[in-house]
């Protein structure tokens, strides 16, 4: 009867401790688009073509696992067509998608401000695309960043980054 209870009280521990270990794995789930309107605008420097003015971006901010989490939407669904990703690593990703026809001969670009050196993002507009580009910034001693899900969402390219914050220990 000792052994069973015992066995019985292993096994609860087991239990939770495989439930925590799970817990800890997840991951956050993929972003959705907002049902709001994008915030950030991006005024396009055209050089040659029929190009559109602004590029709109939906950005998110927020906190998982003590960290913050940053997201991007660009909503280019006005001016081209389902979005690809091209290439990624940890610290960059680049979507193109083809410019729709009123828009085809567009050369041009926009180019985020570099606030905080976080990341910046650009589009450039040439042969009949766009290009989406996230570029984060640097790693320093007492903050990661790692891109952590890049995709397409509904035809929309979309990055989400982290930063991880290191504990600088007094001396």
């Amino acid at each position: 009867m000792k052994k069973l209870l015992v066995t019985r009280i292993f096994l609860a521990y087991l239990w939770v401790l495989l439930a925590v270990i799970e817990a800890s794995c997840q991951t956050l789930p993929p972003p959705t688009i907002p049902p709001y309107p994008p915030d950030t605008t991006f005024k396009i420097r055209r050089r040659t073509g029929n190009c559109p003015n602004a590029l709109k971006l939906w950005t998110l901010v927020g906190e998982y696992q003590g960290n913050q989490v940053y997201t991007v939407i660009a909503d280019i669904s006005a001016i081209a067509g389902a979005a690809r990703l091209l290439r990624s690593n940890h610290k960059s990703a680049e979507f193109t998608a083809p410019l729709k026809s009123n828009f085809a001969s567009c050369v041009g670009d926009a180019i985020s401000d570099i606030i905080d050196e976080r990341a910046y993002y650009t589009f450039q507009f040439q042969n009949k695309n766009v290009t989406f580009r996230v570029q984060l910034g640097p790693d320093y001693s007492t903050n990661l960043s790692e891109i952590t899900y890049k995709n397409v969402l509904s035809s929309l390219p979309a990055v989400r980054w982290q930063e991880k914050a290191i504990p600088v220990e007094p001396k």
